[in-house]
């Protein structure tokens, strides 16, 4: 499994919309989030010390978008597709790229045993898509590009922490390269490091 950060976006329009119900941006405008460093540095206070509270108290965490690409097994997927509130996904389409080429054993987390790949692969030589589809093992590996926002993130790792599922574990560690990730460490993930 692989998960690669590809960007984040509106941290300062969030976290002007957090100065408005404190009075701290109303009369300065946005420029009072980018350019004014004392009023930026209790912006990032406040947010630091919301982001755990829950009860809309962090609802700025929604503004805060996060885009991710991430290489996963068809099994990890069906658990992440668990997370619909605020996340939207774009894929590798099985329906267009399962024939165009033989499988590997780098196609499915952690390989697969030789027959079952041979016989995948006939099927393909055979153009049987819809046999392949059908049997393709829940270990076959899927890239979608993740679009979600921090509220979510936050939610998942929250949930997901010490999950028996490894992936997870790959998933919790590749946010901590998110740059506000430290306002969620109340609730780290645990990692396998």
């Amino acid at each position: 499994m692989e998960v690669r950060i590809l960007r984040e976006a509106g941290i300062d329009e969030a976290l002007y919309g957090l100065g408005l119900s404190y009075g701290l941006t109303s009369t300065q405008g946005m420029d009072s989030v980018m350019y004014l460093p004392d009023v930026r540095m209790r912006l990032l206070r406040r947010a630091r010390a919301l982001a755990n509270m829950g009860d809309g108290h962090n609802k700025f965490l929604r503004q805060m978008q996060v885009w991710l690409d991430i290489k996963a097994p068809l099994y990890w997927w069906k658990q992440m597709d668990q997370y619909k509130v605020a996340t939207c996904t774009q894929s590798e389409s099985t329906m267009h790229t399962l024939m165009k080429n033989k499988l590997t054993d780098a196609d499915f987390e952690g390989g697969l045993m030789q027959f079952m790949l041979v016989y995948l692969n006939a099927k393909i030589d055979d153009k049987d898509f819809d046999w392949v589809n059908r049997h393709l093992p829940q270990s076959f590996l899927q890239r979608r590009v993740l679009t979600c926002n921090y509220e979510t993130v936050r939610n998942i790792l929250r949930q997901r922490a010490g999950h028996k599922l490894k992936e997870w574990d790959v998933f919790c560690t590749a946010m901590k390269d998110l740059g506000y990730y430290t306002w969620m460490q109340e609730e780290e993930c645990k990692s396998t490091e």
